[in-house]
């Protein structure tokens, strides 16, 4: 169906609303009072398969998500700075999607009796090896004004897990307070903290930092104030005292279908 996962992306199955906060407003159709729903297509191609063959099929995926009144948005991403090393297999692409979690309900039941769905699906097998992810999305930060100037994203993972003896609770706290101590010195189009739910896997108990940026400029801001700045005391702290990080990878984000409302 929608295709989309990731074999980066599987965190954890945290309670419902553990990192909720009350932002009273929407975005593309997601209300960000509310947990999201999002879902990674981690994707690695087929010998001899390239990107702009994956892209091929978009026109036929926009026309099937309008005759079938799918109202959620798609990303595809592409590494730019990835974990991968010589010598291991990589992601190459993501396609995400997010939206209403009970609207990907809806989609999924008009994919699944799709005979043009399933065509799409048999063509996208011949060009990349996926999985899918399903998880929630909480909202921590969000910039419509500057998401609305422009398409251009970039987007961070990181991939995380508590402390032992952290609970939940202190997370949130320590989350809540993070841009109350260093939201002057970021310049993030939007944060949100993605918990697995469905293919979780080896990432059950853990969550990911997902931040978005519209430049590169922007992002290496970000790095800047990591190394120059205040940000590398601000990470000890974190990291020493909260949670195990593996690191950020960076992707290069592309919309491929955005929603109607």
């Amino acid at each position: 169906m929608i295709r989309t996962a990731l074999t980066l992306l599987a965190v954890f199955a945290l309670v419902p609303c553990a990192f909720a906060d009350n932002h009273e407003n929407s975005w593309r159709g997601v209300d960000l009072d509310k947990n999201f729903g999002m879902q990674f297509e981690v994707c690695s191609l087929q010998a001899g398969k390239s990107i702009t063959d994956v892209a091929k099929l978009d026109a036929r995926l926009k026309q099937a998500w309008s005759k079938m009144n799918i109202n959620l948005s798609m990303i595809r991403l592409t590494p730019m700075f990835s974990h991968g090393m010589p010598g291991q297999s990589n992601v190459d692409y993501i396609d995400l999607v997010m939206g209403d979690i009970n609207g990907f309900g809806a989609a999924w039941d008009a994919w699944m009796v799709s005979d043009e769905a399933a065509k799409l699906m048999a063509d996208a097998a011949k060009l990349g090896d996926c999985r899918f992810k399903f998880g929630q999305g909480v909202n921590k930060m969000l910039n419509a004004a500057e998401l609305d100037s422009t398409d251009n994203r970039l987007m961070t993972m990181n991939w995380c897990g508590p402390k032992e003896g952290v609970s939940y609770e202190q997370l949130k706290a320590k989350h809540g307070s993070w841009l109350a101590d260093n939201g002057d010195d970021l310049d993030l189009a939007a944060w949100n903290i993605f918990a697995p739910r469905l293919g979780a896997g080896s990432r059950q108990g853990k969550f990911m930092h997902l931040v978005s940026y519209t430049s590169a400029s922007k992002l290496m801001a970000n790095q800047d104030w990591l190394a120059n700045g205040g940000g590398a005391a601000a990470m000890r702290d974190y990291e020493n005292s909260y949670a195990s990080c593996e690191g950020e990878s960076a992707w290069i984000a592309e919309y491929i279908i955005k929603p109607a409302g």
